[in-house]
C-alpha cells in the first residue's frame, strides 16, 4: 500500500501568514492589560524582550529546520542530533504547549463576547476571570470549528488563513489609529525611570513568562511545522519565520504604547493594579466615544483569537502526526487522508486533548501561565541541538544556499541563560508542576520503545536526553529555593549565580557530550544531503 504524503502547496507569503496569524491572537486583546498591571509603562519593553528571545530561538531552529524539514518541527530536530528519547521528550513538551493554545483562544473569544449584552455576560465570570459552565460549553463548540476548518485539505486552511489574517491585522491597526486620534496622555509614561518602570526590571521577566508574551511569539513555530509542505525550506523558512516575528513586534509595541497612553490618568494614580478592564480596548474606545469602532472591535475579538486557534490546531495535529510517524504514539495517528492530504486522526485527538485543558484551566490568565512555561521548556533544545547539529553535519549545513547562523557559540549560552531566568520567574510551583505533564508521555514512550526497539539498550538513548533531565531537575530546585511564595531559602544573587552555572553546564554538556546520531537519523541525514542540490 503506497504511503500518502503531504502536498507542497504553500507559498512563502502563505507560510509567513501561518506564523503571523499564530502570533497575533488573544495576546493583544487581553495580554497588554495584564502586562501593564505588572510593569507599568515599561510594558512595551516586555514585548521587545519577548521578541528578542523568540528571534534567537527561531534562528537556531531555522538553521536546522531548513536542512531537515519536518512536520514534527523542533522535536524531530532533537531526534536527529540526540537520539530517539530526546526527540520524543522535546516533541512531547512542544506538542503540549501547542495543543493547549486553541482552548486559550476559545476562552478569549468568549471573554470579549461576554461584553456585548446581558445574555453573553452569562458566559464569563469577571470576578474569578473564568468561564461559566455555559461558557465552557460554547468554547468547546468553537474548538470544534477550529478543527473542522483544518479538516478539508491544507489548501482550504491556507486560503482561510490568508484572508482572515489580513483582516485581523487591520483591526488592531484601526484601533491604534482611533485611540491615537482621540488623544494619548503623555503623563501616563512618567517623567523618571522610577515612574516608567515602577516595579523594577524583574517585573519584565515576570510579565514575559506569565502574561502571554511568550505564548504570542511562539507562533513563529507554525512555519516550521509546515516545512514538509513547502518547496524550498532553506529559502522560505528564514523569510517566513523572521518576517512574522518582526512584523508582530512592531504591531505589539505600538498597541502597548497606545494602551498605556489611552488609560485615564486618574485611574493610574491608584496604581497600575487598578487597571482592570473586562474588554480592554473596547472599553477604551467607548470611553473615547467611538461606539461604532468599538462595535467593529467585537468582530475583531472573534476573528483574531479565532484564526489563531485554527492555526495552532493545524500545528498541533502535525506534531502529533510526527510523533506517531516516529513510532512514539499509535500508528493510526500517522495516517494522512488519501484525498485531502491532512492528518485527520491527529486533528481529532488534539481537539479532545484541548478539551481537557479547557476544563482544567477555565480562565485565560491561568492557562496562559502554564502554557508559557511549556513553551520555554520546549525552547531549551534550540541552542543545544543547533550547535550539536552544526558540529556533526558542518559539511551539509554549509552547502550552497543553506541558511547559516553566525555567532552560534556566543548566542547559545546567552539564550540558555535568558530562558533559565524566564523559568525562574515563572515561580514555584509552576516550574515543578511541569514535570507532572511529562509522565503520560513517558508511558507512551516506554511502551512503544519496548514494542519496536526492545533489543536496544535504553542507556544509549537516555544519554542523549540526560542533559534535559538534569536541567529540569536543576531549574525546579533553584525555583523552589529562590522564588517560592512560601519563603526563599537563598538570595536573589545566589539564584542568578546558580542559573548561570546550570545553563552553562546544560549547554556545554548537551551540545558537546550528550549528542549522538541514531541509525534512523543517519538515514535521514544521508537522504537530505543527496536531495540538497535538487532543491531550487
Amino acid at each position: 500500500m503506497p504511503v500518502t504524503t503531504f502536498k507542497k502547496e504553500i507559498s512563502t507569503f502563505s507560510l509567513m501568514m501561518t506564523g503571523l496569524t499564530s502570533i497575533i491572537g488573544s495576546g493583544w486583546l487581553l495580554g497588554t492589560q495584564k502586562i501593564a498591571e505588572l510593569t507599568g509603562p515599561a510594558s512595551v519593553l516586555a514585548w521587545i524582550l519577548g521578541a528578542v528571545i523568540a528571534l534567537m530561538v527561531a534562528l537556531f531552529y531555522v538553521e536546522i529546520g531548513s536542512a531537515f524539514p519536518s512536520a514534527g518541527g523542533i522535536g524531530y530536530y532533537s531526534h536527529i542530533t540526540h537520539g530517539r528519547f530526546c526527540g520524543f521528550l522535546t516533541s512531547w513538551i512542544n506538542w503540549l504547549s501547542i495543543v493547549a493554545v486553541p482552548p486559550i483562544e476559545a476562552q478569549a473569544v468568549i471573554q470579549y463576547l461576554s461584553q456585548i449584552n446581558t445574555t453573553f455576560m452569562m458566559l464569563y465570570d469577571p470576578i474569578s476571570h473564568s468561564l461559566t459552565s455555559l461558557g465552557l460549553l460554547i468554547a468547546t463548540g468553537i474548538m470544534m470549528i477550529f478543527m473542522l476548518i483544518n479538516y478539508w485539505s491544507v489548501k482550504f486552511f491556507i486560503r482561510f488563513n490568508n484572508i482572515f489574517t489580513i483582516i485581523k491585522i487591520i483591526v488592531p491597526i484601526v484601533t491604534i489609529i482611533c485611540l491615537v486620534y482621540s488623544g494619548l496622555h503623555a503623563a501616563n509614561f512618567g517623567t523618571s525611570v522610577k515612574e516608567f518602570m515602577p516595579y523594577g526590571p524583574s517585573s519584565l521577566f515576570t510579565a514575559v513568562i506569565t502574561c502571554g508574551v511568550v505564548m504570542s511569539f511562539n507562533g513563529f513555530q507554525a512555519p516550521l511545522t509546515f516545512s514538509e509542505e513547502i518547496s524550498n525550506p532553506r529559502r522560505m523558512l528564514p523569510i517566513a519565520v523572521i518576517g512574522c516575528i518582526l512584523i508582530a513586534l512592531v504591531l505589539y509595541v505600538v498597541l502597548q504604547l497606545v494602551f498605556v497612553g489611552s488609560i485615564d490618568y486618574n485611574l493610574i494614580t491608584q496604581g497600575w493594579a487598578a487597571v482592570n478592564y473586562r474588554s480592554p480596548y473596547v472599553q477604551l474606545l467607548l470611553a473615547a466615544n467611538m461606539q461604532i469602532i468599538a462595535t467593529s472591535l467585537y468582530a475583531g475579538s472573534v476573528i483574531s483569537p479565532g484564526v489563531c486557534g485554527v492555526a495552532f490546531a493545524a500545528s498541533s495535529s502535525r506534531i502529533m502526526y510526527s510523533l506517531a510517524k516516529e513510532r512514539h504514539l499509535p500508528e493510526v495517528l500517522a495516517k494522512i487522508h488519501p484525498i485531502y492530504k491532512v492528518p485527520r486522526h491527529s486533528m481529532i485527538a488534539c481537539t479532545v486533548v484541548g478539551f481537557i485543558f479547557l476544563f482544567l484551566f477555565k480562565g485565560w490568565y491561568s492557562l496562559v501561565a502554564v502554557v508559557s512555561v511549556l513553551h520555554v521548556f520546549s525552547y531549551l533544545a534550540a541552542p543545544v541541538i543547533a550547535v550539536a547539529n552544526y558540529r556533526k553535519n558542518k559539511t551539509l549545513m554549509e552547502a550552497k544556499g543553506q541558511f547559516i547562523l553566525k555567532g552560534r557559540y556566543f548566542l547559545a549560552p546567552v539564550l540558555m541563560f535568558l530562558l533559565s531566568v524566564l523559568l525562574f520567574y515563572a515561580q514555584w510551583p509552576i516550574t515543578g508542576e511541569m514535570l507532572v505533564l511529562i509522565i503520560p508521555g513517558l508511558l507512551f514512550y516506554f511502551y512503544y520503545d519496548f514494542k519496536y526497539y526492545g533489543d536496544q539498550k535504553f542507556s544509549t538513548n537516555f544519554k542523549g536526553a540526560s542533559w534535559l533531565f538534569y536541567y529540569v531537575l536543576g531549574i525546579a530546585l533553584i525555583a523552589y529555593l529562590g522564588n517560592n511564595p512560601d519563603g526563599n531559602l537563598i538570595s536573589f544573587s545566589t539564584s542568578m549565580l546558580l542559573l548561570i552555572i546550570l545553563s552553562t553546564f546544560t549547554y556545554v554538556y548537551g551540545a558537546f557530550y550528550a549528542a549522538g546520531v541514531s541509525p534512523a537519523s543517519k538515514t535521514v541525514i544521508s537522504g537530505v544531503a543527496q536531495s540538497q542540490d535538487a532543491v531550487v
